[in-house]
């Protein structure tokens, strides 16, 4: 049986209360909307697949994070458009660059082509986007990138849930530079 999938950046506990209050900010001053109930995250790519084959990718998961080291990255930017979010500032993006391309050249799916952004709210209406300017003309936050997560398409409630965590251990990293620097 096929089921879906999503691989994602998981924030610490702290953005994703804060981005629970955006959101419960915006529904405040603009009704429903797209994501309500999404908890904070940087969607990196979706697939299918069934059991056995997620066993593959979680084996790739686990090599990609020993590789990957944790950075911090300062978020301050956000757009106003159909969808309403936050980026990093150039700096981080180039970090999540990195990661993104890192994960979505080693595992198939649907490719995510966008540069990582934590939404706050999706298919705003023009009016929704209107009433929604300036709501947040502050924000501007560390986040630590420090961990990715697998997460299954729970259809009974209409959202992603967390299968696995995969914190960045950074330990093959020195000995692949290594490697690299011999050839």
């Amino acid at each position: 049986m096929l089921n879906h999938y999503s691989i994602v950046i998981h924030p610490e506990d702290h953005i994703i209360e804060l981005f629970k209050s955006y959101k419960d900010t915006l529904f405040s001053k603009i009704g429903k909307f797209g994501s309500r109930n999404s908890i904070a995250h940087i969607t990196i790519l979706e697939f299918s697949a069934t059991e056995k084959e997620l066993k593959t990718i979680i084996e790739k998961l686990i090599k990609i994070v020993r590789i990957e080291n944790h950075f911090d990255a300062i978020f301050d930017k956000v757009v106003y458009s159909k969808n309403l979010f936050v980026s990093p500032d150039k700096d981080g993006n180039e970090h999540f660059k990195k990661l993104l391309v890192n994960v979505r050249t080693s595992i198939k799916g649907e490719k995510n082509k966008s540069d990582a952004h934590l939404t706050i709210g999706r298919n705003l209406k023009p009016d929704q986007i209107q009433n929604s300017i300036e709501l947040f003309s502050n924000v501007k936050f560390n986040f630590h990138c420090d961990q990715i997560a697998l997460r299954r398409f729970n259809e009974n409630i209409g959202q992603y849930e967390i299968l696995q965590l995969f914190p960045f251990s950074s330990e093959d990293s020195k000995d692949e530079t290594i490697q690299i620097t011999l050839f």
